[in-house]
């Protein structure tokens, strides 16, 4: 399948741009939201604070016109009035006036025509939203008083163009530094992903230079300690396993080519002396032809099972197995095809499994412990917990310690055992373990009371 290559632009259309914009945006709108909040908190505060003063104006004048009259107010006007507030006492039920009272005689008509009823207030002037229009209306408290027979009305005014002026100058600067605030936070957010995408720029760089030939080669780890550094030290695992696993198919395709190389130099070579021979030399040499195409045909099976091994590829018959019948079979066709003596001590035991693949499994087993026995095996089936064990031990010269993993390699042959004759392909162990493995279980090695390997064989037990 050909892969589709992606084109390199170097337009703003890659993680650099989005960061940018989502960075600009949600700065540019929360921004936006709270410069209105604090504007409108503003408007209020301000607002707030004014209807309190006006509110206290109007309530003492009010207890004082009540109590004492027009005249009485009027000289409480002159020795305690705010600055800035214009009191204004109006007849009651006319809306043009006539005004009764007024601190500033510059205003002689009434400044509003609320007419609250005597014990009622009324306001005009106050918003929650400051629209550019309303900042410039005045703040107007109006209370209704009952003076003896006469019926008033209290009008506290006061003037809103310094709050206004406030809100204005505040929602300017808002409105001035919301477009500085973006384009400031779009360039820093620029510029600080660039430089964090400078270390993925040199791992694509790298990796793009490494190929099948460059394994070895490793990509830069930034000194950064985040998330690009912990994707370098992932990538340079990566490319060790890769290196690993292409150094084995390396060795194991050398392996199986040097290992087909003898049956079939032997067959080529049988067939040339045959075909200048007489015809009694074909007769001579068919043992040789027929034991060498064995040889050849059961080393491409191993490798066919390795193989599906690798691509979990391997099929199993599972059923309930009598281990121990396998065990005995397997004993007794070694002691027809072997010197050494074979000692069995077998309990019944069941378990799950493929009777062909574990009946290949102790067979290679058992061949693999008489090719390196000096007198005898001892097999021993148990239970072990869900377990059932088969451990064969044998009186040779044993496994190192350090080898006892080696040797389930494929095509791994140690120093006592060199020899084909004597050591076979080098697949058999490795052919176990994987069909253990496929069966869950294990096989391990370990030394023998007898001062030999011992070599255990673990699979579950049936349900």
């Amino acid at each position: 399948m050909k892969v589709r290559e992606l084109p390199r632009s170097r337009l703003p259309s890659g993680v650099r741009a989005h960061a940018t914009i989502a960075a600009a945006g949600i700065v540019g709108i929360v921004f936006l939201l709270g410069g209105a909040a604090l504007v409108l908190l503003l408007q209020n505060s301000l607002t707030s604070t004014q209807m309190d003063t006006v509110r206290i104006v109007v309530e003492e004048d009010a207890t004082v016109l009540a109590n004492d009259g027009v005249s009485a107010l009027a000289q409480n006007e002159t020795d305690h009035g705010p600055d800035g507030v214009l009191v204004q006492v109006v007849s009651a039920g006319v809306d043009t006036g006539p005004v009764v009272y007024s601190s500033q005689a510059s205003r002689p008509t009434p400044a509003s025509s609320l007419r609250p009823a005597p014990g009622e207030t009324a306001v005009s002037g106050r918003w929650a939203v400051p629209w550019p229009g309303r900042l410039h209306e005045p703040l107007v408290l109006a209370r209704g008083v009952q003076a003896g027979p006469a019926a008033y009305v209290l009008l506290a005014v006061s003037s809103q163009e310094a709050q206004g002026e406030a809100v204005r100058t505040t929602a300017v600067l808002v409105a001035l530094a919301w477009p500085l605030l973006v384009a400031l936070t779009g360039v820093v957010t620029w510029w600080r992903v660039g430089r964090a995408l400078r270390s993925v720029e040199a791992l694509r760089e790298q990796v793009e230079r490494i190929g099948a030939r460059r394994l070895a080669e490793r990509v830069p780890v930034p000194p950064t300690h985040d998330e690009v550094a912990d994707l370098a030290v992932t990538m340079n695992e990566m490319l060790e396993r890769l290196e690993t696993s292409q150094q084995a198919q390396r060795r194991f395709v050398a392996d199986a080519s040097h290992e087909l190389r003898s049956p079939i130099a032997t067959i080529t070579a049988s067939l040339d002396v045959a075909a200048a021979g007489s015809a009694t030399t074909w007769q001579e040499l068919q043992p040789v032809l027929t034991s060498e195409s064995h040889r050849l045909g059961r080393l491409v099976e191993d490798l066919l099972l390795l193989s599906r091994a690798d691509d979990h590829a391997m099929s199993l018959r599972q059923r309930d197995v009598d281990l121990d019948d396998l065990v005995d079979r397997e004993c007794r066709r070694l002691r027809q095809v072997s010197t050494v003596e074979i000692r069995l001590s077998s309990r019944p035991v069941r378990v799950l499994g493929d009777p062909l693949r574990l009946d290949q499994v102790l067979r290679n087993v058992l061949d693999n412990a008489a090719r390196h026995a000096r007198s005898r095996i001892e097999v021993r089936i148990t239970l072990e917990a869900a377990w059932g064990a088969v451990t064969v031990d044998d009186d040779g010269p044993g496994i190192p310690a350090a080898q006892r993993d080696r040797v389930f390699e494929r095509f791994v042959r140690l120093d006592e055992s060199r020899s084909r004759h004597s050591g076979g392909s080098g697949l058999g162990l490795a052919i176990a373990r994987e069909i253990t493995l496929a069966h869950g279980g294990t096989l391990t090695i370990g030394d023998s009371p007898t001062g030999g390997a011992r070599v255990t064989l673990r699979l579950p037990l049936a349900p």
